[in-house]
């Protein structure tokens, strides 16, 4: 097995103490004098834990140190790999060969290792003997004799694959490997119902797909955790087989935590990996998704590894960016604009507002501002109105702006005094920030560029037109 790529993320490794918690003697036959790496598996990512020097083939990892339960590496000097299992057996000896790692294993005092290379050693042997059946077969495929034949066998083949690992994964039901090997399984989904109508019910593979997703993984067991089994297939749940839309990705990602909850590895890593990956998202309308994570699973305590201070600045953002979120009405803001005439937000009366938040000494925003306006004045006479915010304090310096881009004709207000806190309502952390509203001042946009800006009021007129 010829190691293509692998990211590896180096730990520090404790000093020894008296009592060994593992000790794995290895030899690998032609192997180069180097270093040998013993790794595990966490979620997407690989971590070394011990490095060793091979003399002569042999090397010997030995260290009071835990390992957790999983699956775990050897990156050879030659930078081949092979897998083994950590379970019940800590302490165990094996020979291979460089030439062919799998088939020459050899393990002594690890039961859960035996039967691991046992049956790759099988499956590995009927690989090799369905090659040159395959071959054959696309060599005689316009005589149908002698593809029924060599299909045949390839059948018989496969089929003591199948006999073979069903009667593995019945012996050996509560290892980790035959858990790994029931985690790959393909879920078998039945035929669409026909309705009362005599339609095909179109969503009944989809339900049915979801609903029994997790159905031949453990999501109650730790060690699945440091397996590379897990994250792939949670990021299939959680990304490609659910509609990104927050509502749909919130749903999904609730019911997998119930059913990981009994798991405390499972639990941390969905709520942790989620949490993270869609605060970081670019996608409009994924921080929703961080929001609810927060105020459902940090804000109520239950996750119970994060700091004070971490826990803190989480819930410090989740507060900030909630009162904002994309099908909230938008925070209340009444201002002066440059004659003196209070504005308030939502007294406008438009099928969409533009709130537009510059610096006007800031150079995105003198750039994105002409952007902006050039959109806008294809919409003007639809309606649309712009409630433009400058964030800074300089009087003189705002009105110079208005003036400068041309754009009196806008609803130009400033906060000169303070007092509208509309930083915190809008988190506000930098300009330009450019929000759409409707007619209801709810959000349908947010922190957009002009381009976006407008396709978006492109497809929400033409929606208008269709309702009316």
């Amino acid at each position: 097995m010829k190691l293509l790529s692998f990211s590896i993320v180096f730990l520090s490794i404790c000093s020894l103490s008296f009592a060994q918690n593992y000790s794995i003697s290895g030899e690998v036959d032609g192997l180069l004098d180097g270093d040998v790496l013993l790794g595990y598996y966490y979620g997407d990512k690989q971590y070394v834990k011990d490095t060793v020097q091979s003399v002569n083939g042999a090397f010997v990892f030995e260290s009071d140190d835990a390992l957790e339960s999983g699956m775990y590496f050897m990156l050879l000097s030659d930078k081949q790999f092979f897998q083994f299992i950590i379970d019940q057996d800590r302490t165990f000896n094996f020979s291979t060969s460089n030439t062919n790692l799998v088939g020459d294993m050899e393990i002594d005092g690890s039961i859960e290792n035996e039967l691991f290379y046992e049956y790759q050693q099988f499956t590995q042997q009927k690989g090799i003997e369905v090659q040159p059946i395959k071959e054959e077969l696309q060599l005689v495929e316009k005589d149908a004799k002698k593809a029924e034949k060599l299909q045949a066998k390839l059948t018989a083949i496969n089929q003591q694959v199948a006999t073979y690992k069903t009667a593995y994964i019945n012996e050996y039901s509560n290892s980790l490997f035959v858990k790994m090997l029931q985690a790959l399984e393909p879920i078998n989904i039945p035929e669409a119902p026909i309705l009362e109508n005599g339609s095909i019910d179109s969503s009944f593979q989809y339900k049915y797909f979801k609903s029994h997703f997790w159905d031949h993984i453990d999501l109650t067991d730790d060690r699945m955790i440091r397996t590379p089994i897990f994250h792939d297939k949670m990021k299939k749940y959680i990304v490609d087989y659910t509609p990104q839309v927050a509502d749909s990705i919130t749903k999904y990602v609730d019911i997998l935590i119930e059913e990981a909850r009994p798991s405390t590895e499972i639990f941390k890593y969905v709520v942790n990996w989620t949490t993270h990956h869609y605060e970081s998202s670019k996608i409009m309308g994924h921080d929703a998704v961080f929001v609810h994570m927060v105020f459902s699973y940090f804000v109520t305590r239950q996750a119970s590894w994060v700091d004070e201070v971490q826990l803190t600045n989480i819930i410090d953002k989740a507060m900030r960016i909630s009162p904002n979120l994309i099908g909230s009405i938008a925070p209340y803001i009444t201002l002066p604009d440059d004659k003196g005439v209070i504005q308030d937000l939502h007294s406008i009366e438009a099928p969409f507002t533009i709130l537009f938040f510059y610096d006007p000494d800031c150079g995105h925003c003198k750039k994105e501002t002409p952007l902006v306006k050039e959109t806008l004045e294809k919409y003007m006479d639809r309606g649309v109105q712009v409630y433009a915010v400058c964030t800074e304090f300089d009087d003189a310096m705002w009105k110079e702006f208005i003036v400068e881009f041309g754009v009196e004709y806008w609803i130009n207000v400033n906060d000169l005094e303070n007092i509208s806190n509309f930083r915190g309502k809008y988190n506000i952390m930098g300009t330009p920030r450019l929000f759409i509203l409707d007619a209801k001042k709810e959000i349908i946009a947010k922190q957009i560029d002009a381009d976006a800006l407008d396709e978006i009021l492109e497809n929400e007129f033409r929606l208008l037109g269709e309702k009316n």
